[in-house]
């Protein structure tokens, strides 16, 4: 496999490719606002050197809900590497939110200059 992570050294992520292309596959407005909301809202996973979690998260564009899952990892004392994502169904999100497996909305509103993920 001949990825090379990029890194994003001021929120400690690693962005693998596949995790990059996904993102410029969708609009440009909806990649914004879910790179944002990871950005915002995903904290410390715990360590696990030999499995991938999958997430659910939701944002909104023009009041329509645009339902997601992103692919993460974290091996121990390593930063979090977003891996995948994909656009995913209603019915898959609220599968995920049932697991226990969805990305928690940060309780304080974030009103700093955003440093996306892209």
């Amino acid at each position: 496999m001949d990825i090379t992570p990029r890194y994003i050294r001021d929120k400690g992520y690693e962005v693998e490719d596949n995790f990059i292309t996904s993102l410029e596959e969708i609009d440009e407005q909806i990649a914004m606002k879910i790179a944002m909301y990871i950005e915002q809202n995903l904290t410390d996973i715990s360590p696990n050197d030999f499995t991938t979690y999958v997430l659910g998260g939701v944002v909104h564009h023009f009041s329509q809900p645009i339902t997601f899952a992103v692919e993460v990892m974290k091996t121990h004392g390593e930063y979090i590497t977003l891996t995948d994502l994909s656009i995913i169904d209603m019915d898959e999100y609220l599968d995920l939110i049932s697991l226990g497996a969805y990305i928690k909305e940060s309780p304080t509103p974030y009103y700093g200059k955003p440093k996306t993920i892209l």
